[in-house]
């Protein structure tokens, strides 16, 4: 979450958005996050496209999201 919220974001994530993302992980029956399943669930945690290609881009290192 500091990451995310650390970048030029046109809405960082809320707690709101931050509690759904943890539940989805754990519905998914994740206990560790890896980038592959970080990637997949940004746009639990992301409203905006823009936002979703920024953080794939600075924190994934990857010019498009996973689809």
């Amino acid at each position: 979450m500091r990451s995310l919220r650390s970048l030029d974001l046109k809405k960082a994530p809320s707690v709101a958005e931050t509690l759904d993302w943890a539940r989805t992980l754990v519905v998914l029956g994740r206990e560790e996050i890896g980038e592959k399943d970080a990637a997949e669930t940004l746009h639990i945690l992301l409203k905006y496209q823009s936002d979703i290609e920024r953080a794939t881009k600075e924190l994934l290192g990857r010019s498009k999201p996973v689809a």
